[in-house]
């Protein structure tokens, strides 16, 4: 007791003026890249983020240059980059529906890709290597206290500014539906996840104050994340200006002010990544309070969003097997603490509360979606299958949702998913029968808003089963209307610039092929919580909504911090400062 009593007074003494000429001059830089985004102006954000990089690496010496272009370590980083330049350049020509057209582009896409990650990958490479070095040298050498209070509030400035902007919270439909769910409006149900609907009602049904319970526990997951990588020997000016910049632009912060589920799961998947990383580092005292905090955290990344269940099942299982091969209880034990949180939110809670099963049709929009794009572009279908088709989905309502597409902001899927007008629709003679959908409809308008959604959700099964034998027998037409419909998981986004999650992915790729090879692949797990995100959303969505990314937005920058720290080093050499877990 006595002894976190002393780390925690260390931690909230006033830094040292060591500390402060790193600490500040980090903060601002982080301010700067942030506001500028929320201002937009990306590519002067991108500028600033440049100058800082080029100070804290010194890139104006002949040496750094010279050891940029040294030896073949650049090459495979530099190729992980110009491939993911690349392959985003290639995908939105093929995602268009004009095919002759896209052969040059291709081409071109291919080329300018690679020639961007041969120009920008060694000095790249060169910087986060210097990092590394500068960082294990540091760590035989007697530092000051990591100053978590003062990095904390500078971290929860920005957040109240994105707050104070919606106070006391932004509203959605979402929002309305869970709250009316709370008064006893509307029964209980799975539409939301049970796990956001009780932690709504464990605020007092009071989302202001939930929003502000989400600014607290992420600033503290981003200081948690900065106080392990000062241990590690990063320096202080690029831990603030990376976490400060990149990992509190608008889309992070319009989320922690909106009390959706969306920022929650995020968090959970931040500290399971928080986790990770000291666990492969080998720094991690894997007491109970730990192995609880882990396990409960994976858990509830997917009790508060489900698709996210990708990552639970994904490291699950890693967890699993390490703990059997390597003998050690204590991720054993991580994964029965998980396991026991699904239980008792879905194995106890959900029946003693009486939560109700309504037929969800979002739960099947990508299939659904994906069968009247088939028959819309012309695909191959048969007579049976076009049969099956009709009886499961409106068809006529679907036209008249397309019959005036707004291509330039919504996709096929958004404009069959959005569509509000459940009240003014006049069934054709063949929807007939889709009428009692209607009728059972009241109440909950907001969230199955319309007759596509209501009559995909009767029989999962059934679309799921005829998705799978189109795509089958048209796995082109499918795969580009996937693309089509998550735009925003491949595509740069140019209100965001540079600091586009693509960029994120590319610098996460870099850093994780700067490794040496064995180093490098023991430490994949890290990558989980990104990759799982990305693969959650292609497969579960096609709305194309930003927020689905919050998790890649959040996390990949504190994943390319920790590759290019430990990355390269033999495990013999990461060992900190407490002992490894068993």
């Amino acid at each position: 007791m006595n002894k976190t009593l002393h780390k925690l007074a260390a931690h909230c003494a006033p830094p040292a003026p060591g500390v402060l000429r790193a600490l500040v001059p980090g903060v601002l830089c982080g301010w700067g890249c942030a506001g500028l985004l929320a201002l937009g102006h990306p590519w002067l954000a991108g500028a600033l983020a440049l100058a800082a990089a080029a100070v804290a690496g010194q890139w104006w010496k002949p040496s750094f240059w010279a050891e940029s272009w040294k030896g073949r370590g650049w090459l495979l980083p530099t190729l992980a980059l110009g491939a993911v330049l690349a392959a985003v350049m290639l995908l939105e020509p093929i995602a268009d529906a004009y095919y002759a057209a896209w052969y040059w582009p291709v081409y071109k896409g291919l080329a300018l890709g690679l020639v961007l990650g041969m120009l920008i990958g060694p000095p790249l490479v060169c910087a986060l290597r210097r990092m590394a070095r500068k960082a294990r040298s540091a760590r035989e050498t007697t530092r000051p206290a990591f100053p978590g209070l003062w990095f904390f509030l500078a971290v929860l400035v920005p957040l109240a500014l994105y707050w104070a902007r919606v106070f006391p919270y932004e509203s959605s439909f979402d929002l309305e539906y869970q709250l009316e769910m709370l008064r006893g409006e509307l029964p209980l149900n799975d539409v939301h996840t049970l796990a956001h609907t009780l932690l709504l009602g464990l605020a007092g049904g009071q989302p202001g104050l939930l929003v502000a319970v989400q600014l607290l526990t992420l600033a503290g997951l981003l200081t948690a994340f900065a106080a392990w990588f000062y241990r590690r020997g990063m320096g202080l000016f690029g831990i603030a200006a990376c976490l400060c910049g990149g990992c509190l632009g608008p889309v992070v912060g319009q989320a922690a002010a909106s009390p959706i589920k969306d920022l929650p799961a995020a968090l959970c998947a931040g500290v399971v990544l928080y986790y990770t990383m000291r666990l492969l580092a080998g720094d991690l005292r894997f007491s109970w309070p730990h192995r609880i905090g882990f396990g409960a955290a994976l858990a509830f990344t997917g009790l508060f969003r489900h698709n996210s269940f990708v990552l639970v099942l994904a490291a699950g299982l890693w967890l699993l097997a390490r703990g059997i091969y390597r003998r050690q209880k204590g991720l054993l034990a991580t994964v029965a603490v998980c396991a026991a949180c699904i239980f008792a939110v879905d194995g106890v809670a959900a029946p003693l509360l009486g939560l109700q099963h309504p037929a969800n049709g979002f739960a099947v929009q990508v299939y659904a979606t994906g069968i009247v794009a088939v028959n819309q572009r012309g695909g191959e279908m048969s007579e049976e299958q076009r049969r099956c088709m009709e009886e499961l989905l409106p068809m006529d309502y679907v036209a008249h949702c397309l019959e005036n597409p707004d291509t330039a902001h919504f996709t096929r899927a958004q404009r069959l998913c959005w569509t509000r007008d459940l009240g003014s629709y006049t069934l054709s003679e063949r929807e007939a029968r889709f009428a009692p959908l209607l009728e059972d409809s009241q109440g909950v308008n907001d969230v199955f808003n319309n007759l596509f959604i209501l009559a995909a959700g009767q029989n999962p099964k059934e679309i799921l089963r005829l998705y799978l034998e189109l795509f089958l027998q048209n796995p082109w037409l499918c795969t580009t209307e996937i693309l089509r419909n998550n735009t925003n998981v491949w595509r740069l986004d140019r209100g965001l610039g540079p600091f586009s999650h693509v960029f994120c992915l590319a610098a996460l790729a870099v850093a994780f092929f700067c490794g040496s090879g064995r180093g490098m692949l023991r430490r994949w797990p890290a990558l989980l919580p990104v990759v799982c995100n990305i693969a959650s959303v292609v497969v579960a969505a096609s709305t194309n909504e930003i927020r689905y990314l919050l998790p890649t937005f959040l996390l990949a920058v504190p994943s390319a911090l920790f590759f290019a720290l430990e990355g390269g080093v033999p495990d013999d050499q990461t060992k900190g400062v407490s002992e490894p877990c068993r």
